[in-house]
């Protein structure tokens, strides 16, 4: 309550500051602080308007470039406000467990640390150049935590990475591969080292093979178990790896996604740490109700721009609580829902029509009659209170549908190029067949021939031809 009564007034204050300040590297403890209180929802609603939290996000834009405020001091800071809160839980698979915020920064920084001294470059030579130093990895893998932990690793010390789709052929990946010059790939599934085994065969440099799970090939040559090789380094030897890495500037590139590749070859995308880190404030910017314990069921993949940025950053973001679904099915989702309780869905159009279908059928049991309110949460679960759809058309009726239901489900428009979503419609202020107003932190405009063009901090590049 005290926080949301000197919103107003802690923002003016940090404006007047950045004003004045030429320099927010002498106060960068004060600043970390600011972006770790005011992301709360408490501070977010406690601004006047839409216009005082896009102020708010400018501010937030300005210090996280000029401190260098990243990806790997957001989950720092977050093991150490919550280390015992669960921020990864499998539910799917044999064994399956929570992590919590300690345990996967601790897994995330043994990886790292594995990662930069076995995976660098072999002919990198003392004083190579910025653009060739450094491992660069690629994740060939399903959502798990084993992949979550390995791609938050690279991401949050230095280490270029990209998660690659499934699906991709072995030709594509070749050439994915020798773009990026790959020299580490970590995957999930015997087949899918079986297709990395044919990528090393095509490509012009070599590349070592980490796997998320034991299979006979573990062993051969450049072929390891990703967990016994972490292991073999104590904290010791951890942190002082981690010490010496190489570091990225927040505008150097830190990760690459591809597009499906639909109308020929995938187009690489190019995010940098300014890219992804603001990319979050603006989203609290626009859902300043989010945050309160979020537990977000998750079933879009990693190579998903939806999937790694809104879901997976997203919640560490918030300080939530990141589920994977596992099976990508209707019937799988319905199933986990009681299960979960999740407070948030992100998902394409056709999983909202068919939960909204669900509803309806059991509502048509005249033998149980009960209002549609009660059998809504017995399919969602009592928590489910904010939703976005995307990726595609959606239906006017069925947004209001959930919105009679409680449930504030957004719609929008985005693309990988924009680091996800780049309008919304707000959770209040729905309109029919609209995808809403640009997020804080871009500027739209149309063309004399009608393309919608659009600027700002979190639109990424694309891979030039050459690298």
């Amino acid at each position: 309550a005290a926080l949301a009564a000197k919103a107003g007034d802690i923002l003016a204050v940090a404006e007047d500051l950045l004003e004045a300040s030429p320099d927010l590297q002498q106060d960068r403890a004060v600043w970390c602080d600011y972006l770790a209180v005011t992301r709360y929802p408490a501070f977010l609603t406690g601004l006047p308007d839409a216009v005082a939290r896009s102020r708010w996000a400018e501010t937030t834009f300005r210090v996280v470039e000029d401190i260098g405020y990243s990806l790997g001091d957001m989950l720092d800071r977050r093991a150490a406000d919550q280390p015992d809160h669960v921020l990864f839980q499998e539910i799917t698979e044999p064994g399956s467990g929570s992590w919590n915020y300690a345990q996967v920064r601790r897994r995330a920084r043994s990886i790292a640390a594995m990662i930069l001294q076995e995976g660098a470059p072999p002919d990198l030579e003392p004083g190579g150049s910025r653009d060739s130093d450094g491992p660069r990895v690629a994740l060939f893998c399903q959502n798990s935590l084993g992949s979550a932990c390995c791609d938050l690793a690279c991401l949050t010390h230095d280490i270029l990475v990209t998660p690659l789709n499934v699906h991709f052929n072995a030709d594509t990946l070749a050439w994915i591969f020798d773009r990026l010059r790959i020299t580490v790939a970590i995957c999930d599934h015997p087949d899918r080292l079986e297709t990395l085994l044919a990528v090393r065969a095509k490509t012009a440099r070599p590349f070592v093979i980490y796997t998320l799970n034991h299979c006979a090939r573990v062993g051969e040559e450049g072929i390891h178990l990703l967990d016994e090789r972490r292991a073999q380094r104590d904290s010791d030897q951890i942190d002082r790896i981690l010490a010496a890495r190489p570091r990225r500037t927040m505008r150097e590139p830190a990760t690459v996604m591809f597009t499906s590749g639909s109308t020929g070859r995938p187009k690489g995308v190019v995010f940098n740490q300014y890219n992804l880190v603001t990319k979050r404030f603006a989203r609290a910017a626009a859902l300043p109700e989010v945050g309160r314990d979020e537990v977000m069921l998750c079933y879009l993949p990693l190579f998903h721009t939806f999937g790694r940025y809104l879901e997976m950053l997203g919640t560490v973001f918030w300080g939530g609580t990141y589920i994977f679904a596992g099976n990508p099915s209707a019937a799988t989702l319905l199933t986990q829902f009681q299960q979960v309780r999740p407070t948030a869905l992100i998902s394409v159009p056709v999983r909202w029509v068919q939960i909204r279908d669900r509803v309806m059928e059991l509502a048509q049991d005249k033998e149980k009659e009960r209002p549609q309110a009660e059998i809504f949460r017995e399919v969602v679960g009592d928590r489910l209170a904010w939703g976005l759809s995307a990726a595609g058309y959606l239906d006017p009726k069925v947004f209001r549908f959930f919105h009679r239901n409680g449930v504030s489900l957004c719609s929008g428009f985005g693309m990988t190029e924009g680091t996800g979503g780049l309008t919304m419609t707000p959770p209040d202020d729905y309109v029919e067949n609209s995808v809403g107003i640009p997020l804080p932190g871009v500027k739209v405009r149309f063309s004399e021939v009608g393309e919608l063009q659009i600027a700002g901090c979190y639109i990424a590049r694309y891979l030039p031809e050459d690298a």
